[in-house]
């Protein structure tokens, strides 16, 4: 995608460095960052320099690679590597991509290939995920052609939430892919963006995606989606995912479940869009999902100003689960299913 005037993914590897776009400082500052080490990729992963279920995947994959290539040089390479991916599998609990991804290269690591053998699978890796997302707007964007045809090519407008783009996946996005298809398309379509609170990865990121994309867009605050629904402002609202289980439950952005309440209550269909690699076909249904608790700070202070009292204890979930019969439909690369369908796709 596009930042002032260039073309930009939001990782890739140069000069034997990972090099990512750091979302903590957007929109307010546009910085570049070169992770080094399998040690800085896995803080980069923790403190959400970078984040959303695809590109943490791929994230992931280079730090196998950049701890693999860093074991070679050790007193003990064995012990300095299976450290270092227990250390990046502890790093994101809840996002599936980021297992699934370091247990691909691990598998090359472990075949006894060679460093740029082993290079060579990451980069298919991140090529797959990149793949995906094009063919997720692919499919999904016949949604909204639906939609408009059935409204006489009125305005169609969308509702989504956290931060499902080309950010979050390399490029393209997720969420975010059918309304860049439908954009390119020449479709009226307008997005209404939920701020996401604690860390408004809507109102910065993917409003910021938007705005350089050109995309209509307006930014409201989490709790007026309800209201929006009820006055018949959105037609349809597609959300990304961190993990989709057997069953077709969802674990996304906390804040989705309620959504889709709001959606079902309304008779507005409500998709989830994501790539098979999200699917973990190992958990029967979202009651086996660890959710991910983060800093109580997040909550408490914005911009280092407190929010909140003081003394008042402070809970953070930063995911919840989406039952799979609140969910219209799974958008993937490889079509669009009902949930109960999940389960029958070979993964």
């Amino acid at each position: 995608m596009k930042y002032d005037g260039k073309k930009y993914r939001s990782l890739w590897y140069e000069n034997d460095e990972l090099r990512i776009i750091d979302q903590r400082v957007l929109p307010f500052k546009f910085r570049l960052l070169k992770l080094k080490t399998s040690e800085e990729i896995i803080a980069a992963i923790k403190e959400m320099k970078l984040r959303g279920a695809p590109i943490i995947g791929v994230a992931a994959a280079y730090a196998v690679f950049f701890a693999y290539r860093e074991s070679l040089t050790k007193a003990d390479p064995e012990f300095y590597y299976e450290s270092m991916l227990s250390k990046l599998k502890r790093s994101r609990p809840t996002a599936v991509n980021l297992l699934w991804a370091a247990s691909q290269i691990d598998k090359a690591v472990k075949m006894g290939l060679e460093a740029d053998r082993v290079i060579s699978f990451v980069k298919n890796i991140e090529n797959n995920e990149i793949n995906c997302c094009k063919m997720i707007g692919d499919n999904g964007v016949m949604l909204l052609k639906d939609i408009a045809n059935a409204r006489n090519f009125k305005q169609v407008n969308i509702l989504t939430h956290c931060n499902a783009g080309w950010l979050a996946t390399i490029d393209y996005g997720t969420a975010s892919s059918p309304v860049f298809r439908a954009r390119d398309n020449e479709m009226d379509v307008h997005v209404w963006i939920g701020e996401t609170r604690p860390r408004n990865q809507g109102g910065k990121l993917t409003a910021w995606e938007y705005f350089h994309e050109n995309i209509p867009h307006t930014v409201v605050a989490d709790n007026a989606v309800g209201y929006l629904m009820t006055k018949g402002l959105v037609d349809i609202v597609i959300v990304g995912a961190d993990r989709i289980t057997r069953n077709g439950d969802v674990a996304n952005k906390i804040g989705t479940y309620l959504r889709a309440l709001a959606a079902k209550h309304n008779n507005i269909p409500f998709y989830v869009a994501a790539p098979t690699s999200t699917i973990d076909l190992s958990i029967k249904s979202g009651n086996e999902i660890v959710i991910e608790e983060r800093d109580e700070n997040e909550i408490r202070y914005i911009n280092e100003v407190p929010m909140i009292h003081e003394l008042s204890p402070v809970s953070n979930p930063a995911f919840d689960i989406t039952p799979a019969e609140l969910i219209t439909g799974i958008i993937t690369e490889r079509g669009i299913f009902e949930p109960k369908d999940i389960k029958r796709l070979p993964i």
